[in-house]
């Protein structure tokens, strides 16, 4: 994945697992969704990018 594309990735992650986390018996998908998080951010890193997603927001 291109490295400009990594905060698009993770944001959208973020989003996905607060949806998921709304969602009667969606433990499984919210696990599933936090693994590809924790990956996408450590890809970010690997590259340099600075990414600052807080995991406690919600949606409005």
């Amino acid at each position: 994945m291109p490295a400009t594309q990594m905060p698009q990735l993770i944001f959208a992650l973020s989003v996905a697992r607060e949806m998921a986390k709304r969602e009667r018996h969606a433990d499984v998908l919210v696990i599933l969704i936090d693994e590809a998080l924790k990956e996408a951010k450590e890809d970010a890193r690997r590259y340099g990018i600075l990414v600052a997603i807080d995991e406690e927001t919600e949606l409005q």
